[in-house]
C-alpha cells in the first residue's frame, strides 16, 4: 500500500500550498497562475487524495527507508574519539540524507528541450577542454583570455597534453540549472571536476518507488538504470587499448568522504570497486591496485578527488589523497583518468562569458540553455561593473576555495564591500560576479502542510560515441531555510528525486536490462582478491559484530540471574550470579566491571551497569561500542556489501540508540541478537564464497573462538561447589546457545565423562557445535584456503590437531589447572593467528612524505 493511502477529511494541502506561492517572485514546479502544470497533474491529484495525514506518512515512510539503507551525506573525525582499538579513524555522525517524498516532475516536451540544451553544453565543455589540452587555439585567436585560463587553480600544466582515448575528453560532466522568475533554465555551474549525486539520484528512485508505488507505476517514467550502462560503456571506451576487458577503479577521498554512499553505489551498479590511494602503487609507468593475491593493473580510474590532488609528485605534495606517478601513467597512456586531471578548469566562471561566442565559433550553434549573467574581473569594462555594483551582485572567487565561496553584495556593509572591492581590484582576474538568480520553488512536506522551498536541478551526462546521453531525471536540491535560496549539502539541503514523463510508447526504452554489460566476459573465475584495506574492514567486521552478539547473549543470562537472585544475598544462587558478573568482567574486558573492591556497589546493583555494559557506546567492549564499530567497518566498504546488510543494521543500531530508561534489559537485548543473527544469515545464505567473503567469516571465527575460550576459562575451569558449578555450567551453556544439546546429552548418557567433561567437550573439542572452539577453527582452515593463504594455514591445522587431542581427564586434575593453561595456549594461538593474518593480508602503505606545504581546502557546493 501506497503511503499516501490515508484517508482523511482534513482540507487538502495542495490548495493551501497554491495560496502561500507567490508565482510573481518565482516561478513554482506544481502550480502556476493557470492552475496545475501538466507533468505535475498525477502528483497533485495523489496530494488532495491523501489530505496532510498521508503526506505526513509518506514524509515518515520515506526517513525510515532513508534510515534503512544508510544514505548518509557528509562526515568529519572526531578530534575527542580520534582512533579506535585499530587505528581506524571515528567520524563524527554523518548527516541522513534528507529526502522529500514529493518528486519533480516534468513532461516531455519540456524535458526534451532540456536535455538537447544540456547535451549540447556538455559537447562544448568538451571541446573547450580538448582545445586546452592540445593546440589552445581559443586562446592563441584571443577568443579566451589566457588570464582566465592560466590564473585559474583548475588549469595544470603539468596535465597538458595528456588524452583520454576515444572522441570525447569529457567524460562525465554534470551541469546544476534553476529555472528563473521568466521561467527560463539557466546552468550557473558546471561540475566537471569530479561530479558527484548520480548515485544519489538513483537511490532517491528506488526509495520514492516503494514510497509511492501506485503513483510510479501508473505514471510512465523514463527509468535511470540505462544511464548506468551508458557510463559502464563510456568508461570501457575510455580505456586504454588492452586485449582484456579494461580494469575500472573509482578513486575516492575514503569512507569519510561526504559522498561516499553515492561513490558506493555507483560502485555496486557500475560493478567496479571502489579504491582509496592506499589501494593503488605506481610501479613501471602503469597503476596497479594492491589486492591480498598482488598486484592487478588498473586501466580506468574514474576520480572522485581534484585533479590538484591527484599526484603528489607532479602536482599537489602536501595530497593525502593521491599517489605519485599518476601523471605520468595517463601521460605514456597506460591508464585513462576520467574526467581528465585538467578538467577542473571548466569550472571556471570566468569562462562563463565567452561560452555564447565559441559555442557559435565552435560548434556553429547559437547556445540553448543560457548562463546565469556573469562578468569577469579580468576583463577592464566587467571590472568597472562589478566595482560599482557590488551591493546587487553575488561575488565568486574564479577558483572555488571550499564549498562557500559566494559572497552576497547586499549582505555587507559599506566598509566591507569597499574592502572586498579593493581586494578585487588588486587581482581581478581572480574575481568574478553574477546576477542574483530568482530560482523557482517546489512543494516540500512539512509538519503544517506543504511549503515551497528553492529548488535547483544538476543534470548528469556521459559521452557516448559522437554525442552525450544525459541521464532521464538527476537530482533535485532545495533550501531548508525557507526564505534563503542558499542550497549546499556541505551545510544541509534537501533533496527529491526528478520524475521525466514519457510518451507511453517510450517507456521502458534504454533500461537495457537484458543488455550485457560491456565489462562482462573477463578472464579468470571472477573472485577478485580484494584491496588489503577492504579485506580489514571486512575482517573487523566480522570480528566486531561477533563481540557484539557474545556480550549481547552473556549479558541477557546475566541480567536473568540478576533478576532471581540479587536481593537474596548468601545463597548459592547469588554466588552463581557473582561468579557469572566476574566472568561478564572478563569475557567483555570490561574494567573495573564487577571485580575489585572498587565494584562493591555495583555487585550490590548490577542492573544499571549491565544497562550500561548494553547501551553505552563509550565504553570499551559493550554492545553498543561492538555494534557501532561494525558498521563503521561496514561503511568503509559498503561497496561490497548488500541493501539487506543495511536494512539489518541500520535497524539494530536504531534498536540501541533510541532505547530509553525505561525499556526491558531482556527485550532489548533480544532484539539486539535477533538483529545480529539476521545480519549472520545474511553472510550464510546470500554472499557469494568468495576471498572477500571468507575475510569476514574468519574475522567472526577469531572471535568466537576467543569469546568462548574466555568463557569456559571464566567459569568453568573455576573449581566451585557443585551446586553453585551446576548453575554457572549451565549460564555459560546458555550464552553459547548448547545447552539444550547439553541438557539432552545429560539424560542420554555421558560415556563416562563428568557432567563438567561433557561441557567443556561441548564447547571445545566438539566440531559438530557451531559455538565449539573446534568448529571455528575447521571453519576458519577453510577461509583461509580460499583465500589462498600460505601464512597463517600451517599454524591454524597445527592448533585443530591440538584441540583434537585435548585429554578431558588430564585436564580436570590439580584443581583445573591443566584446562586454565590449555585454554591460555589456544588463546595464544589464535592471538600469533591473529597476528599472521594481518600481517601477511592488512598491511597498509606507508603514509607518504609531503613534499611541501600548501594551503588548501576541498568541498563541492550545490
Amino acid at each position: 500500500m501506497s503511503a499516501l493511502d490515508v484517508g482523511s477529511d482534513a482540507p487538502t494541502p495542495l490548495d493551501d500550498y497554491r495560496a502561500s506561492v507567490s508565482v510573481g517572485e518565482g516561478v513554482d514546479e506544481i502550480v502556476t497562475l493557470d492552475g496545475v502544470r501538466e507533468a505535475a497533474a498525477p502528483l497533485a491529484e495523489s496530494i488532495r487524495s491523501a489530505g496532510l495525514p498521508g503526506m505526513l506518512a509518506a514524509r515518515a515512510a520515506t526517513r525510515r527507508f532513508v534510515d534503512d539503507e544508510g544514505i548518509t551525506y557528509g562526515a568529519g573525525i572526531s578530534p575527542e574519539e580520534g582512533e579506535d582499538a585499530e587505528g581506524r579513524a571515528v567520524p563524527t555522525e554523518p548527516r541522513t540524507w534528507d529526502l522529500d517524498p514529493l518528486p519533480l516532475t516534468f513532461g516531455p516536451q519540456e524535458w526534451t528541450g532540456l536535455e538537447r540544451g544540456v547535451r549540447q553544453r556538455a559537447a562544448l565543455l568538451d571541446a573547450v577542454l580538448t582545445d586546452l589540452s592540445g593546440e589552445q587555439r581559443l586562446v592563441r585567436d584571443g577568443v579566451l583570455p589566457g588570464a582566465a585560463v592560466y590564473g585559474h587553480d583548475g588549469w595544470l600544466p603539468p596535465a597538458e597534453g595528456i588524452r583520454v582515448p576515444g572522441p570525447r575528453q569529457l567524460v562525465l560532466p554534470a551541469m546544476d540549472l534553476a529555472r528563473d522568475r521568466t521561467g527560463t533554465w539557466r546552468i550557473f555551474a558546471d561540475r566537471t571536476q569530479a561530479p558527484s549525486g548520480a548515485g544519489f539520484a538513483m537511490a532517491n528512485r528506488r526509495i520514492i518507488a516503494r514510497v509511492l508505488p501506485d503513483l510510479h507505476r501508473e505514471v510512465d517514467l523514463a527509468r535511470l538504470r540505462g544511464f548506468f550502462f551508458q557510463v559502464q560503456k563510456a568508461l570501457a571506451a575510455a580505456a586504454p587499448h588492452t586485449d582484456d576487458v579494461p580494469r575500472i577503479v573509482i578513486l575516492t577521498p575514503g569512507a569519510l568522504s561526504e559522498a561516499a554512499y553515492d561513490e558506493a553505489l555507483q560502485s555496486t551498479v557500475l560493478g567496479v570497486p571502489v579504491v582509496e590511494s592506499e589501494d593503488l602503487v605506481s610501479r613501471d609507468g602503469r597503476i596497479w591496485m594492491r589486492t591480498t593475491s598482488g598486484l592487478t593493473p588498473v586501466d580506468v580510474i574514474v576520480r572522485r578527488v581534484d585533479g590538484a590532488a591527484i599526484d603528489q609528485l607532479d602536482l599537489r605534495g602536501d595530497s593525502r589523497l593521491g599517489l605519485p606517478g599518476m601523471v605520468e601513467a595517463a601521460r605514456l597512456g597506460h591508464v585513462s583518468v576520467v574526467n581528465p586531471i585538467s578538467s577542473g578548469v571548466l569550472e571556471n566562471p570566468a569562462l562563463i562569458p565567452y561560452l555564447s561566442r565559441i559555442c557559435r565559433q565552435v560548434l556553429g550553434e547559437e547556445l540553448l540553455l543560457p548562463s546565469t549573467q556573469t562578468w569577469w574581473g579580468g576583463e577592464p569594462t566587467h571590472l568597472s561593473h562589478i566595482v560599482n555594483h557590488l551591493s546587487s551582485l553575488v561575488v565568486k572567487p574564479a577558483s572555488r576555495a571550499g564549498a562557500a565561496n559566494s559572497t552576497f553584495g547586499w549582505e555587507l556593509s559599506a566598509a566591507e564591500r569597499d574592502e572586498l572591492a579593493l581586494r578585487i581590484q588588486a587581482e581581478p582576474w581572480r574575481w568574478t560576479a553574477q546576477d542574483p538568480l530568482t530560482m523557482s520553488t517546489a512543494p516540500v512536506v512539512t509538519a503544517g502542510g506543504l511549503e515551497p522551498r528553492h529548488v535547483v536541478l544538476r543534470t548528469f551526462a556521459v559521452a557516448d560515441e559522437e554525442d552525450y546521453a544525459v541521464m532521464p531525471g538527476g537530482l533535485g536540491r532545495l533550501a531548508i531555510d525557507p526564505d534563503s535560496g542558499a542550497i549546499n549539502s556541505l551545510a544541509g539541503a534537501m533533496s527529491k528525486d526528478v520524475w521525466v514523463r514519457v510518451d507511453p510508447a517510450e517507456a521502458g526504452e534504454g533500461e537495457a536490462l537484458a543488455v550485457p554489460s560491456p565489462l562482462a566476459g573477463a578472464s579468470g573465475s571472477g573472485y577478485a582478491a580484494p584491496a588489503p584495506r577492504v579485506a580489514s574492514d571486512l575482517y573487523w567486521m566480522g570480528r566486531y559484530a561477533e563481540r557484539a552478539e557474545s556480550a549481547a547473549r552473556l549479558l541477557r543470562v546475566a541480567d536473568n540471574l540478576v533478576d532471581d537472585y540479587a536481593a537474596r544475598e548468601g545463597t548459592t544462587g547469588h554466588t552463581a550470579m557473582l561468579a557469572i558478573l566476574s566472568a561478564v568482567t572478563e569475557v567483555m574486558a570490561i574494567r573495573p566491571g564487577f571485580v575489585g573492591d572498587e565494584a562493591a556497589e555495583r555487585r550490590a546493583d548490577p542492573l544499571p551497569h549491565l544497562r550500561e555494559l548494553t547501551l553505552e557506546p563509550r565504553i570499551v567492549g559493550s554492545v553498543a561500542y561492538s555494534t557501532h564499530r561494525a558498521v563503521l567497518a561496514a561503511q568503509a566498504v559498503r561497496e561490497t556489501l548488500s541493501v539487506d546488510t543495511w536494512l539489518v543494521m541500520s535497524r539494530l543500531e536504531r534498536t540501541l540508540r533510541h532505547a530509553v530508561p525505561g525499556d526491558d534489559l531482556q527485550e532489548l537485548l533480544m532484539e539486539t541478537i535477533e538483529g545480529l543473527l539476521a545480519l549472520a544469515g545474511i553472510g550464510v545464505e546470500s554472499l557469494v564464497r568468495d576471498p572477500a567473503w571468507a575475510f569476514a567469516d574468519a574475522g567472526k571465527r577469531v572471535e568466537r573462538a576467543q569469546q568462548t575460550i574466555r568463557l569456559v576459562s571464566s567459569v568453568l575451569a573455576v573449581e566451585r561447589t557443585p551446586v553453585v558449578e551446576g548453575t554457572t555450567t549451565e549460564a555459560a551453556l546458555l550464552a553459547t546457545e548448547s545447552v539444550i544439546t547439553y541438557r539432552r546429552r545429560l539424560t542420554g548418557g555421558l560415556g563416562g565423562l563428568s557432567a563438567m567433561q561433557a561441557a567443556v567437550n561441548l564447547l571445545l573439542r566438539d566440531e559438530t557445535n557451531p559455538r565449539s572452539v573446534a568448529f571455528q577453527i575447521a571453519r576458519l582452515l577453510e577461509d583461509l584456503e580460499l583465500i589462498g593463504d600460505d601464512t597463517a594455514l600451517p599454524g591454524v591445522r597445527e592448533l585443530a590437531e591440538r584441540v583434537a587431542r585435548l585429554d578431558l581427564d588430564g585436564l580436570f586434575v590439580d584443581g583445573r589447572l591443566p584446562l586454565t593453561r590449555a585454554l591460555t595456549g589456544l588463546g595464544a594461538d589464535l592471538r600469533r593467528t591473529d597476528t599472521r593474518i594481518d600481517e601477511r593480508y592488512f598491511r597498509r602503505k606507508a603514509t607518504g612524505r609531503q613534499v611541501q606545504w600548501v594551503q588548501w581546502n576541498g568541498g563541492e557546493a550545490w
